[in-house]
């Protein structure tokens, strides 16, 4: 499943009036897809103009492949 998403400005600005927040609304039904529920803990990696997001495992054990 594919969706183009928007990165929203999420919290309050600086004295700059700039955001250095942001937020993601996923859906659902994507969460579904993916073996997730809303209320989920998850990893959130970044590298290589990628974000890539991983539920949180009880055994703590992260994918590092991919």
């Amino acid at each position: 499943m594919v969706r183009k998403k928007k990165l929203s400005p999420s919290g309050a600005k600086d004295e700059n009036g700039e955001y250095h927040n942001v937020h993601l609304n996923l859906h659902e039904d994507e969460l579904t897809v993916a073996g997730m529920e809303i209320g989920d803990e998850v990893y959130v990696r970044v590298r290589d103009n990628k974000i890539i997001i991983q539920k949180a495992s009880e055994e703590e054990e992260i994918e590092h492949e991919f």
